[in-house]
């Protein structure tokens, strides 16, 4: 073989060997980035949809950090409150569904508020897709330390025989907090000033201040009140072993005073699959941290690990019993 065949020899062979490694390299699930098997590759926004500090932000922040050791990536919280929990579930709703975003809620966001919204942009039971369920935080009533009511029965006598002269407050209108105030009203038929507050912050400092009488809150947000003795609460949705002694609903004749509040995760139903595949394991694996329950309890949730076949039983059956109360009441949000 002469000079010049052996320089042409040695083109080719080059140039196949770069044809291969391009080939390698667009084909490699863990160099080509368009590869469902290399999620997530940047951070992940969790959305909440109310204010800091209530208790699904509580929830998430908790949550957030054992969830991001799962995933190898930053979890970042981000707050969209408004409407009841309606505005922050609906921008969840208009993001990508790449899997880059997923929403951490309470039913009354993605449920209560569609039912009572005349344009809601979605249908959860549709449109989002659960990850997991990690806690159940009962809703409480309650009234501050210098309060005259030391049981449910004391503030009852009195509201009866001083129709419309209490002062009541909810946060998140058209949430649980909404449903266990009208809730209460439905049972014992009492007539009282109703006040709705756009958080759980400002509501405990309107309670705090004198400006009204009882609230309608979640235990978690409540917790920190009730530690400090500046509060004390009544009744709850459901018995917590963080405040014993205190009855349910159901304990004291009001069987409509039920419905708690669960923390729970979801994504676009139009995600990838190997995207969601991911996220409900990590969800899963970090509920199985014991440091994530022990922490959730001690802010006043009832921790309860629920995979996403069980919370799609859970979303149709809470989505009947919002319509059940919302009918029996006559919720309205404005």
């Amino acid at each position: 073989m002469g000079t010049n065949e052996r320089r042409d020899a040695h083109k080719i062979g080059f140039l196949w060997l770069a044809v291969a490694v391009g080939f390698c390299l667009v084909m490699s699930p863990t160099l080509n980035h368009g590869q469902d098997k290399g999620f997530p590759l940047k951070p992940v926004e969790m959305f909440v949809p109310y204010a800091p500090g209530g208790s699904i932000d509580i929830g998430a922040r908790i949550f957030a950090e054992p969830l991001s050791r799962e995933l190898k990536v930053p979890v970042i919280v981000r707050n969209y409150a408004g409407g009841g929990g309606l505005t922050g579930a609906t921008a969840f709703f208009n993001s990508k569904a790449d899997g880059y975003t997923m929403l951490a809620t309470s039913p009354g966001a993605i449920l209560a508020t569609v039912q009572l919204s005349k344009n809601p942009a979605f249908d959860a039971r549709r449109d989002f897709l659960p990850l997991g369920h990690i806690g159940v935080s009962p809703v409480g009533m309650a009234v501050p330390k210098n309060s005259p009511f030391n049981s449910f029965d004391e503030f009852l006598q009195f509201a009866k025989k001083n129709p419309g002269k209490l002062r009541g407050g909810f946060s998140a209108p058209g949430g649980e907090t909404h449903v266990m105030f009208m809730s209460i009203i439905k049972d014992t038929k009492i007539e009282t000033k109703m006040v709705p507050y756009t958080s759980s912050g400002a509501l405990a400092a309107a309670l705090l201040g004198g400006h009204l009488d009882w609230k309608c809150s979640t235990l978690v947000s409540t917790m920190g009140y009730i530690t400090s003795g500046d509060m004390r609460v009544l009744v709850l949705t459901q018995r917590s072993p963080e405040v014993p002694g205190v009855p349910s609903g159901p304990d004291i004749g009001l069987p409509s005073v039920s419905l708690s509040i669960w923390l729970g995760f979801f994504v676009h139903s139009k995600i990838p699959t190997a995207a969601y595949n991911t996220l409900v394991s990590a969800v899963k694996s970090a509920s199985d941290d014991p440091k994530v329950k022990v922490m959730l309890t001690k802010a006043g949730y009832i921790f309860e690990y629920k995979d996403p076949r069980e919370m799609t039983k859970l979303i149709h059956r809470d989505w009947d019993a919002f319509t059940e109360v919302i009918k029996a009441t006559g919720m309205k949000v404005n």
